[in-house]
């Protein structure tokens, strides 16, 4: 994983895609064990839902370029 810092000052994750499906498996996890905790809900959310856009991305790749 990579942060890097954006030109307004924030930062960004830069990961791998073993690295997503780690998280959201240690997040999936801390969830179930703690269902109150509301940020490791919405960093659940947001971790599912961008792993969900990458593989998206990557159907829709290997569908136009099938070589």
């Amino acid at each position: 994983m990579q942060f890097l810092r954006t030109p307004a000052g924030d930062e960004v994750a830069v990961m791998q895609a073993q690295e997503v499906l780690v998280l959201e498996v240690a997040l999936s996890r801390y969830v179930l064990e703690r269902p109150n905790s509301n940020l490791a809900v919405r960093m659940l959310a947001d971790a599912s839902r961008v792993n969900e856009e990458r593989e998206a991305r990557m159907e829709n790749a290997a569908q136009v370029d099938p070589g």
